[in-house]
């Protein structure tokens, strides 16, 4: 695997980076985003149509590559957002939030962090979707942007894909 090494303009080591552990985390990160959006719901009574609730499998690929990702997603009522990427050793578990954005359209925000291999924090990632469901709030999909950041903020790196969610249904056990 190929290590980029990012220096500072004064030529210090910063960080090592490899760029397919940047594609994994981006792409986990966009999935909880669209994952996220797709558990959007309307509550039976609420009169708001914001009510958000349920968990989903997300699969998201990042544009120009046919790698898919996967992650579970967990949407609360109250618009907060907690993902679990299959990369869980390059970021943490995500944590963000949701918003309607119209007519079963949502957008949402989810913040990683980062570590190196070993296990070291090394920056966060954030993840903005906007995200589409079907009439039954059962699956959904959309794009995502996924930016990268150093431990001083400094942007390093952006990507970009699609997603698309399966809620999980429950299966009664006899």
């Amino acid at each position: 695997m190929e290590i980029t090494t990012i220096r500072s303009t004064k030529g210090n080591k910063i960080m090592r980076i490899k760029p397919q552990l940047i594609f994994v985390l981006a792409a986990s990160v966009a999935s909880i985003g669209i994952l996220v959006a797709t558990t959007l719901k309307s509550a039976p009574n609420s009169g708001n149509g914001q009510q958000l609730e349920g968990s989903w499998v997300v699969d998201a690929t990042v544009t120009g590559s046919a790698q898919v990702i996967k992650a579970l997603l967990t949407c609360t009522p109250n618009g907060e957002v907690v993902e679990t990427p299959s990369v869980a050793t390059a970021v943490s578990t995500g944590h963000g939030g949701w918003i309607r954005l119209g007519h079963n359209e949502f957008s949402l925000t989810v913040v990683y962090l980062r570590r190196d291999d070993n296990g070291e924090l090394i920056g966060t990632s954030k993840v903005s979707s906007t995200l589409r469901v079907n009439q039954n709030f059962t699956t959904g999909s959309g794009r995502f942007e996924t930016k990268v950041f150093d431990l001083n903020g400094n942007l390093i790196d952006t990507f970009v894909g699609f997603a698309q969610a399966q809620r999980i249904q429950v299966e009664a056990f006899p």
